[in-house]
């Protein structure tokens, strides 16, 4: 199988469904920002060598598995993987365990204490990144739709041909695990340093 396709050259390309579309779509969006999500993972699992690799590993899973949802307008063209809240409460117990052994915290803090603290805050802050364009992406179909079913209606008493509405959504888990997700690196920030000696560098 060869890297290169050749069919992007144009300046669309497809999703897991099938469907080809602009590449400056909001679905490529928001999969290029998960994308490097999962990269800056892979960065942070290369510098620190401590318990937490495994999590992180899985998590890197875990956003392939989203991948395929949000590449996936069709649902019924594709089987797609299951996902479950217990992959939210894992996040969870996380957290939980790593505030046990972190300080207190009283103050703001900056990122950069030492390197594994400044790559996990990078993973936080690209967290938040990729939740928004997932936000917009959910939002730009719900406009959309909406704008379609007007126009439909008005069709609808001109006896005229309606519009196909294209509806598209994700688990809820997804979003669930986004927004739990920026608090786990944050916390696994301070507990980097925590277990280091090392302390926050605060405002």
């Amino acid at each position: 199988m060869k890297v290169y396709t050749k069919t992007g050259d144009k300046g669309t390309t497809s999703l897991y469904d099938g469907s080809r579309k602009s590449k400056t779509d909001m679905h490529f969006e928001v999969l290029g920002s998960m994308d490097e999500l999962s990269s800056r993972i892979g960065m942070l699992v290369a510098l620190t060598t401590n318990q937490e690799i495994p999590l992180l590993r899985k998590i890197q899973r875990t956003l392939q598995d989203f991948n395929s949802h949000i590449a996936t307008i069709n649902k019924a063209r594709r089987k797609l993987p299951m996902l479950d809240l217990n992959i939210v409460t894992e996040l969870e117990e996380a957290i939980d365990k790593m505030e046990k052994e972190n300080p207190k915290l009283t103050k703001f803090i900056i990122p950069g204490v030492n390197q594994d603290d400044a790559q996990a805050q990078l993973c936080r802050t690209q967290v938040r990144t990729t939740e928004r364009s997932l936000l917009r992406l959910l939002e730009e179909y719900k406009s959309r739709e909406e704008n379609l079913r007007q126009i439909n209606q008005k069709r609808e008493s001109d006896d005229t041909l309606l519009i196909e509405i294209t509806t598209f959504t994700v688990p809820k888990v997804i979003l669930c695990y986004m927004n739990r997700l920026s608090d786990y690196f944050f916390v696994l920030a301070r507990w980097l340093c925590t277990i280091k000696g090392d302390q926050d560098y605060f405002i």
